[in-house]
């Protein structure tokens, strides 16, 4: 046998476990650090492995734990926690949960300690779209989407809500809840004609400002919600051009108005809808004095007041307003900027 030979088998001998060492290192990271030969959907099909994928910073394993935990007797309720898992140096692991429940048609508007305030939110849509663009709102880390109204019960209006990593691409996290929206209404057998279409792209949600005495939340005449001479408050006003208008008085009041037209559905189809006193002139009907709709010209608008803790210590004291009077003079001011002139 030739030395030529003799190196030939060695060098053989040699790069056959090399290979075999580094195509199992490569089938462990591939495994291990990206969803590839996984599957391709979690959440009992509710939830496309691709998708959910597109909204972590990082590649690696997505699961869903211990699947979907669903209630008897209502497809339309659920939760799941997907997540991903890596080995790569520096990737900790994430996890967002997606859930589907039942709310009170003003969800958003309302201040239980379990939405973010609207002033801070992204509404979609955004202005016109053909009637298939979802409806729903984007924070930082926490979203929700409107199924279609043939999801409504004597319930509530159902959505998909979804808590994501801090800082996660709003338009992935919008993509991520509408899609699972429309698997869900199918599985409920309550879609619509054509599937909800996610945003494209969203309005960034304002920044604080202070308050002017003359213009407060950029509406001239409206009064300020709190004591008189108070000084160096701030305000967040989500002012774009959609149906949807809020602003937050810091610490004080959150106003809003919206006209969109799912979610003012969702409100007058929600138990404990009934009329409620006249404001501004208007005849209205809601769930409180402060939780209303008024008509506009045809146009169903819904206004709201939901006051803070910094209001309510000022009741104590002289000079604050009572929360009648700052919600008989908010629509007084926004009505005709919504149309809502009282005949």
């Amino acid at each position: 046998m030739t030395n030529g030979s003799r190196r030939a088998r060695l060098g053989r001998k040699i790069i056959a476990p090399a290979l075999a060492v580094v195509v199992l290192a490569v089938g462990a990271h591939l495994w291990l650090n990206t969803n590839l030969f996984g599957d391709d959907d979690v959440c009992g099909g509710l939830v496309s492995a691709d998708t959910a994928g597109d909204v972590f910073s990082h590649s690696g394993r997505i699961s869903d734990r211990d699947g979907l935990d669903d209630r008897p007797g209502d497809r339309l309720a659920f939760t799941c926690r997907v997540e991903t898992s890596s080995f790569l140096p520096g990737a900790d692991d994430e996890h967002l949960t997606i859930s589907a429940t039942r709310e009170r048609g003003d969800f958003p508007f309302t201040d239980d300690g379990r939405w973010p305030n609207p002033a801070t939110m992204s509404f979609f849509p955004d202005g016109d779209t053909d009637g298939s663009g979802a409806t729903g709102a984007i924070g930082s880390d926490h979203g929700w989407v409107l199924l279609p109204d043939a999801c409504t019960t004597a319930d509530g209006p159902a959505i998909i809500e979804g808590y994501a990593p801090e800082g996660s691409d709003p338009v992935r996290v919008a993509r991520l809840l509408t899609e699972v929206a429309n698997k869900a209404a199918e599985r409920a057998d309550c879609a619509a004609e054509r599937p909800l279409t996610a945003p494209t792209a969203l309005t960034s949600a304002p920044k604080a400002r202070q308050v002017d005495a003359g213009t407060v939340c950029g509406l001239r005449g409206l009064r300020f919600p709190g004591p008189d001479g108070v000084t160096g408050a701030r305000e967040t006003v989500q002012d774009g051009t959609g149906p949807t208008w809020a602003c937050a008085v810091h610490d004080y009041a959150t106003y809003t108005v919206t006209q969109e037209p799912h979610i003012v559905a969702g409100i007058r189809s929600s138990s404990g809808y009934e009329e409620q006193p006249r404001v501004a002139g208007h005849q209205v009907s809601g769930f409180d004095p402060q939780h209303v709709v008024a008509d506009c010209a045809g146009t169903p608008t819904y206004f709201s007041l939901a006051a803070g803790r910094d209001y309510l210590s000022a009741l104590e004291g002289p000079g604050a307003p009572r929360l009648g009077e700052l919600f008989e003079n908010f629509v007084d001011v926004a009505e005709e900027r919504f149309g809502c002139t009282a005949p």
